[in-house]
């Protein structure tokens, strides 16, 4: 067949030298993509399994391939985000040459850019995630106290204390200051913020300084 080579003593079959693991692993992409772009889309209205396929360039019976249903596909997509934002900002952070102010504007800066770039993740997460409760919500609250324990440990008090030890005061902080931050992220996202992504920067590294963690 051509196109398509056909291994010998139980090997790996290959279409278009890809395996059917890989063709799976792609089509899963694509769908992820697809969740992205339409789950991510402020002016959407109700997402339906054939629009994901319609988006992702392929037949329906590809999205149950790998998802049992929309609610699957969220999720995925959303795993995608915060791992996302995530790797951002960690690497941002071991580049920085210090855990003090250069380390907290690298990684509050590597946050709005990264989001900047995509704002659809900005409505999956800050937006779509919470809409939805369940999971995808407890999902949601974790990475919102994940980020206030960040910003609990860039402070001078994590040298001693973990961000669960430490006083009601500091994690009320904390957790402030990572709703302050979503909240923006949002504003800025739907237009109701005129400013460019360094302005954005700027004021949440001065927020977190105000905020004056110990």
């Amino acid at each position: 067949m051509l196109g398509a080579t056909v291994a010998i003593s139980g090997t790996t079959r290959l279409y278009g030298g890809a395996t059917g693991e890989q063709r799976v692993a792609a089509r899963r992409r694509k769908l992820i993509e697809a969740g992205l772009t339409l789950f991510g889309s402020a002016e959407r209205g109700i997402v339906r399994v054939k629009d994901v396929a319609a988006e992702a360039h392929l037949t329906e019976r590809y999205f149950y391939e790998s998802f049992s249903d929309l609610a699957a596909l969220f999720e995925a997509v959303l795993d995608h985000t915060m791992e996302t934002i995530e790797t951002a900002v960690n690497t941002a952070v071991l580049a920085a040459p210090d855990r003090g102010i250069s380390g907290v504007s690298s990684a509050l800066r590597a946050i709005v850019d990264e989001l900047g770039n995509d704002p659809r993740m900005i409505q999956i997460f800050f937006v779509e995630a919470l809409g939805r409760g369940g999971h995808a919500a407890s999902r949601r609250n974790e990475m919102i106290e994940r980020s206030a324990a960040n910003f609990f440990k860039w402070s001078s008090a994590a040298e001693e204390n973990s961000f669960n030890s430490s006083t009601v005061d500091t994690r009320m902080k904390s957790l402030a200051l990572a709703g302050a931050v979503s909240e923006l992220l949002v504003s800025w996202a739907e237009g109701l913020l005129d400013i460019t992504s360094d302005e954005l920067s700027d004021f949440l590294v001065g927020l977190y300084w105000r905020t004056n963690l110990p």
